[in-house]
């Protein structure tokens, strides 16, 4: 089996350490939000060493945020610094549809920030749950089994450089 690697977009590349301040992605300054820390590097790492051109990004949001996210990917030069194809960009308006974009691009891993999203990913073998918030692992607990626990990007590359299997 072709490994492919799915990633969220907000929390995960674009930071929420942000959202109560002026450069607050939700706020006129957008542009200006910062990337989690080690994102980019970590998403070149990984798309050299292990998933080539099949790294896809995966984001569920509305016509505006995603216009705004778009704007931040190309404002940061993400796609020319990662290598990731920005073919490989997909969005859709509710959570539980990642599930169908996931099955449909055959993604065997998959990153993100909500254990909501990642419990309806029942096709994606290997679930990695970053930086996740305390209330969103106290609701959706009964999901935790399925998932890897990462806090930064250098936890993710730990895990999916050690063991290129998983």
């Amino acid at each position: 089996m072709t490994e492919r690697l799915g990633v969220d977009i907000g929390g995960v590349l674009i930071d929420r350490v942000n959202d109560d301040t002026d450069t607050s992605f939700f706020g006129d300054n957008y542009l200006r939000t910062t990337a989690v820390p080690g994102a980019f590097d970590a998403l070149k790492r990984l798309a050299n060493c292990r998933f080539e051109d099949r790294i896809h990004l995966v984001s569920k949001c509305g016509p505006r945020v995603e216009q705004k996210s778009r704007d931040w990917l190309d404002h940061h030069d993400f796609f020319r610094k990662t290598g990731i194809d920005p073919a490989n960009l997909h969005f859709c308006r509710k959570r539980q549809d990642k599930a169908p974009i996931c099955d449909s691009l055959g993604l065997t891993h998959f990153i993100d920030d909500r254990l909501e999203v990642l419990s309806y990913l029942k096709t994606v073998p290997n679930l990695y749950l970053f930086h996740p918030t305390p209330g969103e692992v106290e609701k959706h607990a009964r999901h935790l089994h399925r998932v890897h626990r990462v806090e930064t990007w250098d936890d993710v590359l730990a895990a999916l450089m050690q063991n290129q299997s998983a």
